[in-house]
């Protein structure tokens, strides 16, 4: 029933896979954006001393990302068998990879407090566009893997470079990349 449903099903001509997404993605958005979770969130990330000496419950607020970060791999889990229809153990063993990847190159420091749902799933796209073009191209597995950590590699010393410019006081005219996948909030 799911498989025929949300595995292959369609709305109007759009995959309910990809509906489901958007749904996720938009909540997402709107969750770390919108809200005092969201806001708990990137302090926590950013500095969880400081968090704690204004009064914020880091070790409350972990739990409460772990426990969504955890539905949702849940979720992804149940969308992933409605889809393949059957799994493996080691079936994604390439997923890690590219989801740390992805993440980094959308933009999220390593080193917490810096990130946007927009710029993780833009740079999810990346990782998996490489893939499907190296499959295109028949270009062996290994040489995907090392590839897609060169990218990672040079996300992570694009962060470093960042981070080191704003420590020094670097301000300057922000790239497009930067422009693009800013997370600084608005809001008070």
């Amino acid at each position: 029933m799911l498989v025929d449903t949300v595995g292959f099903g369609d709305v109007f001509g759009i995959p309910t896979l990809v509906i489901v997404a958007s749904l996720i993605v938009i909540a997402g958005i709107i969750l770390l954006k919108r809200s005092r979770f969201g806001l708990h969130t990137a302090a926590v990330g950013s500095n969880a001393e400081a968090c704690r000496r204004v009064g914020i419950n880091v070790d409350r607020q972990l739990i409460k990302v772990y426990a969504l970060a955890g539905g949702l791999a849940g979720l992804a889990g149940l969308l992933n068998l409605t889809f393949f229809r059957s799994t493996t153990i080691a079936g994604h063993s390439l997923t890690n990879l590219d989801v740390i990847a992805g993440v980094v190159i959308g933009g999220t420091s390593l080193f917490g407090g810096i990130g946007t749902v927009f710029g993780t799933v833009i740079g999810l796209l990346i990782p998996a566009t490489l893939r499907n073009g190296f499959v295109i191209l028949g270009v062996q597995p290994y040489w995907q893997q090392v590839v897609v950590g060169a990218f990672l590699v040079a996300a992570v010393y694009s962060d470093q470079l960042r981070r080191a410019s704003s420590s020094r006081g670097g301000g300057g005219r922000p790239n497009l990349f930067h422009r693009l996948f800013n997370s600084k909030r608005k809001d008070s």
